[in-house]
């Protein structure tokens, strides 16, 4: 029993200062690995204590085995990769491998996780922790002008008082603290909102820490913090009224005109948000003319050239390096994630797109690993993938689901993804047999960690976000 508590204890503290992870100065591969190595730790540590998980290894043991017949069909598929780009586009066998085993970790979690009580207490400091160090750093960062942008990793131009303010645009005004990434942020504080509502209306959280999640998700300023959050609140507090006349209790009314009054609030504050702006700044985009320079001389000559013949090599090469920045390529993706030199025609009908198609990173990023997939033209891709050290190589593809697809393949999705699925359907299962407002809470919180991560991306690849959102949605 005694040894029982030490692992709880442990487990605790290690989970209370989790956040500190995804800081932006430790965040690297050294602290990375020291958080696959404490989540090992902790799995040996549960099965030195717990003998009832000694006769579920061989569960472990299938999965591993799986997971090494999957890695040598995954790496002897991306022996036989073909591309325009010279180089094997810098694929690394040993990189790719550290990879899968990095996605792997949250199955690990999972499993020790059945074997491991928390009690609720723990789970309220836990959380409130996180609050602590996740909310209180970022308005702190953000009043003090210190904060990182959420869309760059400088320093902020102006707080929240500059807001009004028409001289800064978004980018200078989202504040993500000093983390690595806002959208892993976004993503654990709305999950993570369900279970804030549920303990204020209970009485086990104050006033002050749904104030500070909500603060805190305005000042990110991503569209799922802003969004998002207004959406969740709106519909736990549904989901709270519903529990309420089904089960014939009581309802709160303080708490819900409270509430009502924060979301009126946050209504009032959100035009003048990082997130409209942004929204202005892409509206004004898409609906400004371009007006090209020498349009008499050479627009006509392309134009004609388009529809007569097809161009030559030269002709390409010069209508792509005089229009890229006319047409809003991003250069990072036409200079050096896929260069144009080695796929002009690529680059040539993507220069041809509506402007909405051209404007759109993300749709980008996948037609870019959509082109190099046709081009190695191999149909056992769909199973294992090209493998992400690629994908990484050229560009992050901010849609989680569609990432690991071209990264991993079918196969891949359903070993390191399907944990995320079975665990929704289980809650769900759970849900229907005893309908609680806790237990919608939980579901509500896993379904919208599956949802954020197609919508921000770059959640289920990155233990730092993950672990969080297993842990809360585990209990």
């Amino acid at each position: 029993m005694m040894n029982e508590e030490r692992l709880e204890k442990g487990l605790t503290v290690y989970m209370a200062i989790y956040p500190l992870f995804s800081l932006k100065i430790i965040y690297n591969s050294w602290f990375t690995l020291l958080q696959i190595l404490m989540i090992i730790v902790f799995f040996l540590w549960v099965v030195f204590v717990k003998q009832e998980i000694r006769a579920k290894l061989k569960y472990m043991a299938l999965y591993i085995c799986i997971w090494g017949i999957y890695m040598f069909c995954h790496n002897f598929n991306a022996c036989r990769f073909q591309s325009f780009i010279p180089g094997d586009m810098e694929y690394s066998a040993i990189k790719e491998m550290l990879y899968l085993v990095k996605l792997s970790i949250p199955v690990l979690f999972v499993f020790l996780l059945y074997f491991i009580k928390v009690k609720r207490e723990n789970y309220l400091k836990i959380l409130k922790a996180w609050i602590i160090l996740i909310c209180g750093s970022i308005i702190a960062t953000n009043l003090l002008g210190i904060s990182l942008g959420s869309y760059t990793d400088e320093k902020i131009g102006g707080n929240i008082f500059a807001w009004l303010d028409p001289g800064y645009g978004y980018t200078e005004l989202a504040s993500k603290g000093l983390f690595m990434y806002a959208n892993q942020i976004s993503c654990i504080l709305v999950v993570m909102l369900p279970f804030v509502i549920f303990f204020y209306y209970t009485g086990e959280l104050r006033l002050l820490y749904l104030v500070g999640i909500m603060s805190t998700l305005m000042l990110l300023g991503t569209r799922v913090a802003n969004l998002g959050s207004v959406l969740v609140f709106i519909g736990i507090i549904v989901l709270y009224l519903c529990c309420c006349v089904l089960k014939r209790n009581r309802i709160n009314r303080k708490k819900i005109l409270i509430s009502m009054t924060m979301i009126l609030i946050y209504a009032v504050v959100l035009p003048f948000s990082p997130t409209a702006g942004r929204n202005k700044v892409y509206d004004y985009i898409l609906n400004e003319p371009i007006v090209y320079e020498n349009v008499s001389s050479y627009k006509e000559e392309a134009e004609r050239n388009i529809k007569d013949r097809p161009l030559t090599r030269d002709a390409k090469i010069e209508f792509i390096e005089n229009h890229y920045e006319e047409k809003l390529i991003n250069p990072q993706f036409i200079l050096e994630s896929y260069p144009y030199q080695y796929d002009l025609d690529f680059w040539y009908s993507i220069l041809e797109l509506p402007e909405e198609m051209r404007t759109n990173y993300r749709f980008l990023e996948i037609a870019m690993v959509k082109r190099i997939v046709n081009i190695n033209n191999n149909p056992f891709d769909a199973l294992w993938g090209i493998t992400n050290c690629r994908i990484q190589n050229v560009f992050n593809i901010e849609r989680d689901y569609i990432l690991q697809y071209y990264a991993y393949g079918i196969c891949g999705v359903v070993l390191f993804l399907g944990v995320y699925f079975l665990l929704a359907v289980r809650r769900g299962v759970l849900t229907l047999k005893n309908m609680n407002f806790f237990n919608l809470c939980q579901f509500a919180s896993i379904m919208l960690f599956l949802g954020i991560a197609y919508l921000s991306g770059n959640v289920l690849g990155q233990i730092s976000a993950c672990i969080p959102v297993l842990f809360l949605t585990r209990r």
